[in-house]
C-alpha cells in the first residue's frame, strides 16, 4: 500500500510539472526591446571595481542618468561613477574611463585607426537632429539650400553626414557648413548670421518654443518627414532617412576583456532604464532627472523626451553606413565593418 501511494504521489508531481510546462508554453512571451536579464546575467561575475563613465551632459544620455538616479546599477551590485568631461572618447581610449556615450561617428574614427575602444550597445534610435530655419525662410525644395550657410556640429556629425549625402546624391547640391555647437547655432540664427541650423533635441524643441515680439513662432523645421515646404499638400521626405541610429555606448577594449561581467550588467541596467523612460517619457520623475543633468528649459525637455527612442540594440548596418560615409569624405581609410562592435556582445546587443 505504501509503495502504491508513493508511486501515485510521484505521478501526480510529474503530471503537475508537465501541466505547468504546457501552460507556460501556451502563453506567448511579451515583446521586449531589450535582451532578457537572464541572458545578460549568464556572463562572468562582477569585479567589485567601480565603472567610470565619461559623460558630456545631454538628454540623449537620459537612460544613463535614470539608471544611476533610480539605483538600477546599485541594485545589481555595480558601482558606477559619472564624470563630466567634453573629452569622453579620449578618456576611454586612454583608459582613464571605462565607458562613454557618444555620437557613433566620433567613435568609428578611433576604431578605424586601431585605438583602444569598441561599440557595445546602442543608446537610441532615431537620430533626432533636423534642419531648423526661420518661419519665413523661402526654401521650397531641398535644392534651395544650395550655398546657404547652415550651422551644424561638425562635418562628422551623423545628421550633417546624412543630410549632406542626401542633398548631393538626390539634388546635386550642398550647403556651406558653419561649425557651431547647438547653443551657439541658435544664437547665430537669432542674429541672422546663418540661414538655418541642424540641431538635435532638446535644442530643436528649444528653438521651436522661441517667439517673436508678437508672440508668433520664430522657427520651423524642414525636410524632416513632417513638413510640407512647397505647400503641395504632401509631406516632404526626411533628408536624414528613416530612423537613422543615434548615439552608441562605447567601452575601452581592456575593460571589456578584463571586466566583461561589469560591462554586461551595465548594459542590463541601461536596458531597464530604457523601459522606464519609454513607459512615460514625460513622467515628472523622468523630467526631474533630465533637468538635474541638463540646463535646458523644462518645457523643451517635455517636448523632446517622447522623440528619444532608447534601445540598447545596435543598428549595425546603418552604423557601418556611417563608417562608409567617413571613408568617402576621407576621415578614415577603411570601413571596419563588424569590427566596430565588441564580439563579446554579439547575441546580446547585436
Amino acid at each position: 500500500m505504501k509503495k502504491t501511494c508513493c508511486m501515485f504521489l510521484a505521478l501526480m508531481a510529474f503530471s503537475t510539472v508537465l501541466w505547468a510546462g504546457a501552460k507556460k508554453d501556451e502563453t506567448p512571451a511579451p515583446a521586449v526591446q531589450q535582451p532578457a536579464p537572464a541572458v545578460l546575467q549568464s556572463g562572468p561575475a562582477l569585479s567589485g571595481k567601480k565603472v567610470i563613465v565619461a559623460d558630456a551632459n545631454s538628454t540623449h544620455h537620459l537612460n544613463l542618468y535614470v539608471a544611476y538616479e533610480k539605483g538600477l546599477f546599485a541594485k545589481r551590485g555595480l558601482e558606477v561613477e559619472i564624470q563630466q568631461t567634453s573629452s569622453g572618447v579620449a578618456a576611454v581610449v586612454g583608459g582613464e574611463a571605462d565607458i562613454v556615450f557618444n555620437c557613433p561617428t566620433g567613435v568609428i574614427t578611433p576604431i578605424a585607426r586601431g585605438q583602444n575602444i569598441t561599440i557595445i550597445g546602442q543608446v537610441k534610435i532615431p537620430c533626432t537632429s533636423v534642419l531648423v530655419v526661420p518661419v519665413n525662410a523661402p526654401y521650397k525644395t531641398p535644392a534651395d539650400l544650395k550655398g546657404q550657410q547652415i550651422a551644424g556640429l561638425s562635418t562628422t556629425c551623423c545628421a550633417v553626414i546624412l543630410i549632406r549625402d542626401a542633398l548631393r546624391n538626390q539634388y546635386n547640391t550642398d550647403f556651406e557648413l558653419v561649425t557651431l555647437a547647438p547653443g551657439a547655432a541658435i544664437a547665430a540664427l537669432d542674429a541672422g548670421q546663418v540661414k538655418g541650423a541642424i540641431l538635435e533635441e532638446p535644442f530643436v524643441a528649444l528653438a521651436l518654443l522661441a517667439k517673436d515680439a508678437q508672440g508668433r513662432p520664430r522657427y520651423k523645421t524642414l525636410f524632416n518627414g513632417g513638413s510640407d515646404a512647397d505647400g503641395d499638400g504632401k509631406i516632404d521626405p526626411n533628408l536624414a532617412g528613416e530612423n537613422p541610429p543615434c548615439r552608441t555606448i562605447n567601452a575601452n577594449k581592456d575593460f571589456i576583456a578584463g571586466r566583461l561581467g561589469d560591462a554586461r550588467v551595465f548594459i542590463e541596467a541601461i536596458a531597464e532604464a530604457d523601459e522606464l523612460i519609454l513607459a512615460n517619457p514625460v513622467a515628472a520623475d523622468i523630467v526631474d532627472i533630465a533637468a538635474k543633468y541638463v540646463s535646458v528649459d523644462r518645457q523643451a525637455i517635455i517636448n523632446s523626451n517622447p522623440k528619444l527612442g532608447f534601445t540598447t540594440q545596435l543598428a549595425t548596418e546603418q552604423l557601418k553606413g556611417y563608417a562608409e560615409a567617413l571613408v568617402r569624405q576621407g576621415t578614415i581609410e577603411q570601413n571596419p565593418g563588424d569590427a566596430l562592435f565588441a564580439p563579446e556582445f554579439k547575441g546580446i546587443t547585436w
